[in-house]
């Protein structure tokens, strides 16, 4: 619409600079010539401007396009990454053998229960690990490593562990899944956060993906899940 109207009086303005130049130089004095050149004058003023605006736009349209582009580009590269086919990752080492939480040595222990398989029974999921109490036992302990498991118990005591192994330098922490059957294990350290998803179907069969990473600086360093096929370092 604005390329038609800056067309028309462009023409316009042509047309009437032509009208105006064509009588003899004693017409000048004329006053309709002399509004002809006022009208010929606003209208190459108005020319002008929309001519700026117009480029205006067009810079305004480029860089939006611009960042279309890159949003797009971000999107399908965090579609790549998030694929879980692509993300399935194994959180139990078997070079740290199963702990209960309460028991000796295990005091840490944090448990929410749901119904996780849809088999009508809530099951408990448990964290735990092997910090300990300060002498007043009104706050834990902390070394800059742990060994940390996260299971599943049935009502009957079967227990499905989705997460055994050595934390470096952080926490863990377990949230329900409220848009569907799962849990987010949520891996805590200086430089951001691992939240991984565990789909749980029964005893002994479950899932874990690699869900996202959240980064909370430029120098974060993120565990590789391969990190938790290594022992730790003595």
């Amino acid at each position: 619409m604005r390329r038609s109207t800056l067309t028309l009086l462009t023409a316009v303005a042509m047309a009437a600079a032509v009208g105006c130049s064509s009588p003899p130089a004693a017409s000048e004095g004329n006053p309709e010539v002399r509004e002809l050149h006022g009208r010929v004058a606003e209208l190459t003023a108005a020319v002008e401007e929309l001519e700026y605006q117009n480029r205006e736009l067009e810079a305004q349209v480029a860089e939006l396009d611009a960042r279309r582009r890159e949003l797009e580009s971000r999107n399908a590269d965090l579609a790549r990454r998030l694929s879980p086919e692509d993300r399935v990752v194994d959180l139990v080492n078997p070079n740290f053998p199963p702990a209960v939480g309460g028991e000796p040595g295990w005091e840490y222990h944090r448990t929410l229960t749901a119904d996780l398989d849809g088999d009508g029974q809530e099951e408990r999921v448990s964290v735990t690990t092997n910090a300990f109490w300060m002498p007043d036992e009104r706050e834990f302990a902390w070394d800059d490593g742990h060994p940390w498991h996260v299971y599943v118990e049935e009502p009957d005591g079967t227990r499905t562990y989705l997460f055994s192994n050595w934390v470096q330098l952080g926490q863990l922490e377990v949230i329900l899944d409220r848009e569907g059957p799962g849990l987010f294990i949520v891996y805590k350290r200086g430089g951001g956060m691992v939240v991984y998803r565990a789909t749980y179907e029964g005893p002994g069969q479950f899932r874990t993906v690699l869900a996202f990473e959240i980064p909370l600086s430029d120098q974060a360093t993120w565990a590789n899940p391969e990190m938790f096929s290594r022992d730790p370092e003595v």
